[in-house]
């Protein structure tokens, strides 16, 4: 068994990992960087389009004044104080020199609008990713012509760390078992998102009403292998809500563009009791919008009759699909602000019934009795709302009066089930402002770190609002715990 020795393990080749291997190497240390999949970059590639920041010189460039200070004191109006307020301000105080490291080494961003409707009259804080799989692709050419080592196909096996030292951590390499002796263990390895037993532990809704967009390698070896040490593990369960999505019961790679639209609309919701409970409009806001729909039991339909399905199929409604601007923005092409004719709407729909999405029922009792809801509950929230549209005003929930456009009143009805969607977990262990982990009394464990979806402290109970922050953690706590490592 060949024994291989490093100065330092960083578990998990994403974001944080690429992060904090190349920042360690750049500061003179060995490192060797594991991968579970065949491919690195993780979500930080392969979901993520760019990142946060505050400062940047793109941003000055452009004349936007948004400092790390107002950065740090809108996190912390966000999260009311209930996170770490070191490790908050270390992140955001690092985001602007994090462009620039990341431009150096191969990954160049570009300054773009905020992609999201509702942050328009928000600060530009969005740094999207050039050329992205080829920039990462850079990053890992520099790591390695520094002297450190990628291995692909490898998982952490066990960690013999007694009294603050590490004696050894024994990996799992292409089926063949080898130790490593090193000195320190970076844990960059995404969260558990990947693994159900964990996600039903924490998850406070029915995990079958949970879609999850998320790293599926990331199934909490690193927190499982922290919490064995004692760990503080108490941050857990923090999911990162976004948006909500129409899922097929007997095809998860079941797409239709036109209900997928439908779903970016501000239409009538309802929960699971028949009951409206937000202002559609929340839709433009992806983390407030899964918010809602996770706190709300992880689902909920939006309503359709006759009457819109035969407007919809033959016209152009000026509302703008939640995600026409993320897209937009990402290929460089102008807004609309507009959505359909669906032309094929009813065939669409159908569809989405075949699929198990959705169901149709001729009146509103017949909708309840098929929704397993009491119908007087859906009846009297029909009657409302249908007033309201005729009032003009939402006087419950406060819609933007623009979006009461659309009654419901002629069958038949089509509801359309909407579920809560994650595109991972944001609360690990915690730790301190420099990514060492924390135990349960609130000790530094030496030698050990955790980044990015490893790491609590950052957030609340939410994902917050401000765009790419979750990709811009990621890499900052990588680059601290990192350059932390190394020093020390």
């Amino acid at each position: 068994m060949t024994q291989l020795n490093t100065d330092i393990v960083v578990v998990g080749a994403g974001a944080s990992g690429i992060g904090a291997a190349l920042s360690a190497v750049e500061n003179g240390v060995q490192v060797i960087l594991l991968e579970k999949g065949t491919k690195f970059g993780g979500a930080g590639m392969f979901g993520a389009q760019g990142l946060f920041a505050a400062g940047s010189h793109l941003q000055q460039a452009a004349h936007i004044d948004y400092s790390p200070t107002a950065a740090y004191q809108e996190m912390m109006a966000y999260t009311h104080y209930r996170s770490n307020t070191r490790l908050t301000k270390a992140i955001i105080d690092k985001s602007a020199d994090t462009i620039d490291w990341l431009a150096k080494n191969g990954l160049k961003t570009e300054l773009v609008n905020n992609t999201q409707e509702v942050h328009q009259d928000h600060p530009r804080v969005y740094h999207q990713y050039l050329d992205k799989f080829a920039g990462f692709q850079r990053l890992m050419e520099r790591f390695i012509s520094f002297g450190g080592q990628l291995f692909t196909q490898t998982s952490i096996i066990s960690l013999d760390y007694q009294d603050g030292t590490i004696k050894q951590v024994l990996i799992d390499h292409n089926g063949i078992q080898q130790p490593i002796n090193c000195t320190k263990v970076i844990f960059a390895d995404g969260g558990f998102v990947g693994n159900t037993k964990m996600v039903d532990h924490y998850l406070k809704i029915n995990s079958e009403n949970l879609y999850s967009m998320g790293e599926r390698k990331a199934t909490g070896d690193g927190i499982q292998l922290l919490n064995q040490l004692n760990a503080d593990t108490s941050g857990l369960g923090t999911f990162e809500n976004h948006a909500a999505s129409v899922i097929s019961k007997a095809d998860p790679k079941w797409h239709n563009n036109t209900i997928f639209s439908l779903t970016n609309l501000p239409f009538l919701w309802i929960n699971r009791r028949g009951q409206r409970f937000v202002n559609e409009d929340i839709v433009y806001d992806f983390a407030l919008w899964g918010n809602s729909t996770y706190t709300n039991g992880g689902y909920y339909y939006f309503v359709l009759d006759q009457a819109t399905i035969s407007y919809l199929k033959t016209n152009q409604l000026n509302w703008t699909d939640s995600f026409e601007r993320t897209f937009k923005t990402l290929s460089h092409d102008p807004m609309t602000h507009t959505v359909g004719p669906f032309s094929e709407i009813e065939s669409d729909l159908k569809e989405a019934i075949d699929q198990g999405a959705a169901v149709k029922s001729e009146t509103p009792e017949q909708l309840a009795s098929a929704l397993k809801i009491d119908s007087k509950t859906l009846k009297n929230t029909f009657e409302q709302y249908n007033q309201m549209i005729n009032n003009g005003h939402d006087l419950e929930f406060n819609k933007d009066d623009s979006f009461l456009r659309f009654k419901v009143a002629d069958g038949p009805f089509y509801a359309i089930k909407a579920q809560s969607t994650t595109l991972g977990t944001i609360g690990g262990v915690a730790v301190d402002d420099h990514l060492h982990v924390l135990d349960k009394d609130g000790l530094i464990m030496t030698n050990l770190y955790a980044t990015g979806n490893n790491a609590s402290g950052m957030y609340d109970t939410s994902y917050p609002t401000l765009e790419g922050i979750s990709c811009a953690f990621a890499w900052n706590s990588g680059r601290i715990a990192g350059e932390d490592a190394a020093k020390h």
